[in-house]
């Protein structure tokens, strides 16, 4: 509980505790009645079908939404006016001629920080934007092979000390624990050892996107005009800044100490090879000895990391345990690779592991993000249609309905864990094309576009086949008698496993 809330006073007059209420909902009714009628008077400028749903319906549904919205819609530019005000469906056909525009005319980041509220929230890394990008596209992934037998590490670490020994069929609540492994895993690659298993940062590392998110879901709640004011009455911003304080804390002995061996002859040679340390030695001079500067980007880099890897490894453990068919096919793959000749310490290792790599991807595709492609119109563009884009549009793509496209894929509605790995075995271009990190076509949109593609995929990838891997060779799984595979949840256009949903585990045996 938050200790500077101030509690009402249990000896208060009961009229005086309920005229308190009543004024709070009649605030509640005033913002939300002047939020619907400004909204309605922003400029809606696009000349483009409007799809009508109620806001709430969007809160709620909005995967099936943007199905049926895609449908109704096939191939056109539309409009929803969902939980965000009027945004611009763009369908795959224009991606092209959008995708590789310059940030001063279609704006990721201005997108994001809109959406993210990063005015208040300060979840935005600001102008280390794209040297936080550089670093993992460079760094993190040029070392994923030998940081394997680390992360693997950390994981048996995670499962000895909190996993159930599950020598019978053991119900587990599977997405706390993921969270947490995924938290010491990531952390072991940003932090280092030091910091990973330190309990008070793993529970900052992961509540902080929480916060933030759950910041900006109560600011949007919010007239644009009334926010300077209104965030001083949502908690989660005090959460958040609350976060980065105790990070702050944490990090400043580590950076101290690396800072002071930095000058002692001889440090390159044994140097730390992790986040923190790529930090130091590409921030800008005057922000390296910056503990709030390192903090922060710490806390950014690791709610990037942990949420979206784990619901993707909670997802795919839902489906293993929803198909034990396939759970057998990967087993076998797993072992081969892993288990002969010492595969868990040999660079081309995960990249071999091709019906794993298909079937993470076609869970993603069921599980995935129901919208992608977030930009923000800075200059007026025109697509080839002839529909004009004014400054200020908001653009999505409405990937949820091109997942189920039949013109993209075969049986669109069927889950089939080798829908992929068949596919690779084509040609040698479709080998490298229908990867789970591969990039480049209007279709696989899951980790964005052009250059604002997420440059973390490919650390989300191994470390999601690092843990399914580990649970296939140890654990066989399946769903409770008579229940079907968890449905996932959606709040508003984020979509996330269901964190109460429980699937049986029980511990092979070597003969097994």
């Amino acid at each position: 509980m938050d200790t500077d809330l101030k509690q009402p006073q249990l000896d208060a007059p009961l009229v005086v505790r309920s005229s308190h209420i009543s004024y709070w909902l009649a605030l509640a009714c005033i913002v939300f009645t002047v939020y619907i009628l400004r909204s309605s008077r922003n400029g809606d400028l696009v000349d483009a079908p409007l799809y009508k749903a109620g806001r709430l319906k969007w809160m709620t549904d909005a995967e099936n939404l943007v199905r049926d919205s895609y449908n109704k819609y096939y191939n056109r530019v539309y409009k929803i006016k969902a939980t965000e005000g009027i945004q611009v469906l763009i369908p795959p056909k224009y991606l092209d001629e959008l995708r590789n525009l310059p940030e001063d005319t279609l704006s990721s980041t201005e997108a994001l920080r809109e959406a993210m509220l990063s005015k208040y929230t300060g979840f935005c890394p600001g102008h280390n934007a794209e040297l936080l990008s550089t670093l993992i596209r460079t760094k993190l992934t040029q070392n994923l092979a030998r940081l394997v037998p680390q992360l693997k590490g950390e994981l048996e670490y995670v499962v000895g000390t909190e996993f159930p020994e599950c020598r019978d069929w053991t119900s587990i609540k599977l997405q706390p624990f993921v969270v947490r492994a995924v938290a010491r895993m990531s952390g072991h690659a940003f932090v280092g050892p030091a910091l990973s298993r330190n309990e008070e940062w793993m529970d900052t590392s992961i509540n902080y996107a929480v916060h933030v998110f759950l910041a900006a879901v109560q600011l949007q709640f919010f007239p644009a005009w009334m926010r300077p004011a209104a965030q001083y009455l949502v908690p989660h911003l005090r959460y958040v800044n609350r976060d980065i304080a105790a990070a702050e804390r944490m990090v400043l002995p580590i950076l101290e100490q690396r800072l002071r061996d930095m000058e002692t002859p001889g440090f390159d040679a044994q140097k730390p090879d992790d986040f923190c340390q790529w930090l130091l030695e590409s921030l800008p001079e005057s922000e390296k000895a910056d503990v709030r500067v390192q903090a922060h980007l710490q806390l950014i880099v690791s709610a990037a990391a942990i949420h979206t890897t784990t619901n993707l490894a909670v997802d795919c453990l839902f489906d293993l345990a929803a198909h034990p068919d396939v759970q057998e096919d990967l087993r076998q793959e797993v072992y081969e690779v892993l288990e002969c000749d010492d595969g868990w310490s040999k660079k081309e290792s995960m990249s071999k592991l091709k019906k794993m790599d298909s079937f993470i991807k076609e869970v993603q595709r069921f599980a995935g993000n129901v919208t992608a492609f977030i930009r923000k119109v800075i200059k007026p563009i025109e697509l080839s249609d002839g529909t004009h884009l004014p400054t200020g549009t908001k653009l999505l793509t409405p990937l949820a309905g091109i997942c189920h496209d039949g013109d993209f894929y075969s049986d669109p509605e069927t889950f089939d864990a080798l829908r992929f790995y068949r596919l690779r075995q084509q040609s040698a271009d479709d080998a490298n094309r229908h990867q789970f990190t591969t990039m480049g076509d209007s279709v696989n949109m899951h980790f964005g576009a052009g250059k604002h593609a997420c440059p973390g995929r490919f650390f989300a990838g191994n470390a999601i086949k690092m843990m399914l891997a580990y649970f296939l060779l140890n654990y066989d799984l399946k769903l409770k008698d008579g229940e079907a595979r968890p449905k996932s949840m959606m709040v508003m256009m984020s979509k996330t496993p269901n964190p109460k949903a429980e699937i049986l585990f029980r511990r092979r045996t070597a003969a097994a």
